[in-house]
C-alpha cells in the first residue's frame, strides 16, 4: 500500500525569559536597526530592513545567507498589540527549497513577568513540513539568543538618549529669539520630549512611507540650499536607528546638493506627509558614495547618500495643508524600462552641452518655461 501524504500543517513554540522590559522587547521586534542586529540565524547578515509598522503594513527583511547567496523574509503585520503582541505573514525568498512553502504565520507574544523580567512566547504556525519547522527551530532559537541583548541594549540606548539631550541644541541666536518671546522654557521642554538622537520604530516606519522629502545643505560659505527630492513610496532606506540612506538620480547635471555634501556634510531633511498631515525633521552629517552596496536596490541611480542622524524630530502639523496624491512620477526609474526624456532635455539651449550619454535627446526646443512646467 503506498504512503499517504501527511499535509498536516506543523507548528513550533519557544518560549524564553529575558531580564527586559516587554517594551524593550516589543521595540526589537518593531524597530528596522534593533531587527537587523538579532534576526540573522548563524552566519547570516541583515542588509536591509524596511516595515510599516501598522497593522495592514508590510515589511521586508534581505540578507545573505553564510554562503553568499541572498534572501528575502516579506509578510504583513496582522496584529500589533503595544509591549504586548506582535502577529505577521512570514514568506521566505531564497535558495532553501524547504523553507520556500508559502505564507506561514510568526506571533511574538510578550508577558510581564515582573522587574526587568520578560516572558517571550515565539509561535511559528502553518509550516508545510517537517524539514522546514525542524530549520526554523534552529534559526529561531539562535536569533532569540540574540534578542535578549539586542533588548536590553534598547534600553540602555534609550536611557543614555534622555540622559544626553544637549544643552547646545539650540544656537545664541535662536536663544535670543526665545528670550525675546519668552518661549525658552518651552523650548527647553519640547527638545526634552521631542529631540533625539535616532529613530524610534514609529518614527522609521513614518519614513518608509513617504515618497518625498525636502532636503536644505550648506556650501562652505554658509550659502544655504533647499531642493525636493522624490521617489517611489519607501525610496528612502531606514539602514539603522542612526542612519539613513537614499539615491541620487540623473538630475540636471547641476549637482548643488551632493556638492554641498561634499564641501561641508551638512545636511536637513523634511519629510512630509500632506494626506496625514504630519512632518518630521532630521539633522546630520552626510556623504555620498558612487560604490555603495545599496546602489543595486536603486536602478537609474548615481550615487547613494548616507545620512548619519544627529537630531531627530517631529514638528506641530496645523499648517500642513491636506492634498491627496494623484500619482508617482512616471519620470522614477524602476529597471524594467527606461524612463522617459524630460523635456528640457531637448532645449536648443542646451543641446551642445549635454553628457555623452544624453547628446541622442537634443532638440530644438525654445519654450524654457513649458519644459519647466510653469506655463
Amino acid at each position: 500500500m503506498p504512503t499517504r501524504k501527511n499535509n498536516k500543517a506543523v507548528s513550533l513554540t519557544l518560549v524564553r525569559k529575558f531580564a527586559s522590559r516587554p517594551g524593550a522587547v516589543y521595540a526589537a521586534w518593531t524597530d528596522p536597526a534593533l531587527v537587523a542586529k538579532w534576526l540573522s540565524p548563524g552566519g547570516d547578515d541583515v542588509t536591509c530592513v524596511t516595515m510599516d509598522v501598522r497593522e495592514g503594513g508590510n515589511f521586508r527583511i534581505e540578507g545573505s545567507h553564510s554562503d553568499g547567496r541572498p534572501y528575502s523574509y516579506s509578510g504583513t503585520y496582522l496584529e500589533l498589540a503595544v509591549d504586548r503582541r506582535v502577529a505577521l505573514s512570514w514568506i521566505y525568498d531564497g535558495p532553501i527549497s524547504a523553507l520556500k512553502s508559502g505564507s506561514s504565520i510568526v506571533v511574538a507574544d510578550m508577558k510581564p513577568l515582573g522587574n526587568n523580567l520578560t516572558e517571550l512566547t515565539l509561535t511559528h504556525e502553518k509550516l508545510e513540513g517537517r524539514d522546514a519547522a525542524e530549520i526554523y527551530r534552529v534559526s529561531w532559537s539562535e536569533c532569540v539568543g540574540k534578542l535578549e541583548s539586542v533588548a536590553t541594549e534598547a534600553v540602555s540606548s534609550a536611557a543614555r538618549s534622555d540622559e544626553q539631550v544637549g544643552t547646545d541644541f539650540y544656537s545664541d541666536s535662536q536663544r535670543e529669539m526665545q528670550e525675546r518671546f519668552k518661549t525658552r522654557a518651552l523650548a527647553d521642554r519640547l527638545q526634552a520630549v521631542l529631540v533625539r538622537d535616532r529613530l524610534s520604530a514609529a518614527e522609521a516606519a513614518f519614513i518608509a512611507r513617504q515618497n518625498m522629502f525636502f532636503m536644505a545643505t550648506a556650501d562652505a560659505y554658509g550659502q544655504p540650499n533647499c531642493s525636493y527630492k522624490g521617489g517611489a513610496r519607501g525610496f528612502v532606506t531606514v539602514v539603522d536607528e542612526r542612519t539613513l540612506a537614499f539615491p541620487d538620480y540623473n538630475g540636471n547635471g547641476m549637482h548643488l546638493s551632493v556638492g554641498n555634501i561634499q564641501e561641508t556634510g551638512k545636511i536637513g531633511l523634511l519629510f512630509v506627509d500632506f494626506d496625514q498631515q504630519a512632518r518630521m525633521r532630521v539633522l546630520g552629517k552626510a556623504h555620498a558614495e558612487d560604490r555603495d552596496p545599496l546602489l543595486a536596490r536603486y536602478p537609474g541611480a548615481q550615487l547613494i547618500v548616507r545620512v548619519a542622524i544627529e537630531s531627530v524630530f517631529s514638528n506641530c502639523p496645523r499648517y500642513v495643508h491636506k492634498m491627496r496624491l494623484v500619482e508617482e512620477s512616471f519620470y522614477v526609474p524602476d529597471g524594467e524600462a527606461e524612463p522617459p526624456v524630460p523635456a528640457w532635455k531637448q532645449l536648443n539651449a542646451v543641446a551642445d552641452v549635454l553628457p555623452d550619454e544624453d547628446k541622442k535627446h537634443a532638440g530644438k526646443g525654445i519654450d524654457i518655461n513649458k519644459t519647466l512646467n510653469k506655463d
